[in-house]
């Protein structure tokens, strides 16, 4: 497949770091119980074990780097925001953090035995540049395994997400180009891309996860809150078409309210891997 890329990398670079320098907080605070749901399927593709010398790219607040040390890995993890170092910081004291850029890494060719990266790959300019990079700083046989996002459907919370802002909104607001956030959002895309990078063994695992939610509102919440592009276009719109879009989100949600009153929503991520 042709991997996509921002056709303005620096205003997109710029406009995704100045979003995590303003949401990191939230993000912990709203995405982090979801995203950790993914970690033990992508420690596994990357058969990280004791011992290992272990990348982390995009680390976010740590939740990868955090269980790989407790793997007995010897754990290096990066990211661009300053923000984001200091929360993963705090998280994970068994690991070494560097602020840097995924699609330039401060590290020599064949440094470590696995790389991994939790949905970092779909906030990048340049995709095809940090899988580029990962290859590069994998030792010959090394793993990389990646997360991103199932692509939006009927049935999981950014498909209803997404179904609302298209029927109520509009798509199409003046932001910074970036790559379609869901371009490796099927396995087979996110096989391709792999593969393109010259991994060999490529395989994509799908994961099931359900996001806990106590409030009907609370995947617009999140988004304004932990989000970045998603939060860009939602505070784009017009007052009365966020009103209609959150008012379609609540109706929506209904779908997924338990006994309890807990509203438990499905957001699948694929785990894509490979070895060099």
């Amino acid at each position: 497949m042709a991997i996509e890329s921002s056709r303005n990398p620096g205003a997109f670079r710029d406009f995704e770091h100045d979003g995590w320098e303003t949401v990191s907080v939230g993000y912990e605070r709203h995405f982090a119980r979801l995203t950790t749901q993914t970690v033990p399927a992508i420690l596994d593709a990357a058969h990280v074990a004791e011992g290992m010398r272990v990348l982390d790219v995009c680390t976010g607040p740590g939740m990868l780097a955090g269980a790989a040390v407790k793997r007995g890995a010897q754990v290096v993890a990066l990211d661009f925001s300053g923000k984001v170092i200091e929360i993963a910081r705090r998280n994970v004291p068994g690991a070494e953090f560097r602020q840097g850029d995924a699609q330039a890494l401060p590290f020599e060719a064949d440094s470590f035995d696995s790389v991994v990266c939790g949905y970092g790959i779909i906030h990048v300019p340049e995709p095809q540049k940090a899988l580029s990079e990962i290859r590069r700083v994998l030792k010959p046989e090394g793993f990389l395994a990646a997360s991103v996002w199932e692509a939006a459907k009927p049935g999981n919370g950014f498909g209803l997400l997404f179904g609302a802002i298209r029927k109520h909104g509009d798509l199409n607001v003046p932001l910074p180009h970036g790559p379609d956030f869901f371009q490796f959002s099927e396995p087979d895309k996110l096989k391709a891309a792999i593969q393109e990078i010259e991994f060999r063994d490529a395989a994509v695992e799908t994961v099931e996860q359900t996001w806990e939610l106590a409030d009907p509102l609370g995947v617009i919440t999140a988004i304004l809150e932990g989000g970045v592009r998603a939060r860009a276009l939602l505070c784009a719109q017009t007052e009365d078409v966020r009103n209609s879009i959150s008012a379609a989100v609540v109706e929506g949600m209904r779908q997924y309210r338990s006994s309890d009153g807990v509203y438990r929503v499905p957001m699948p991520a694929l785990v894509g891997s490979g070895r060099k």
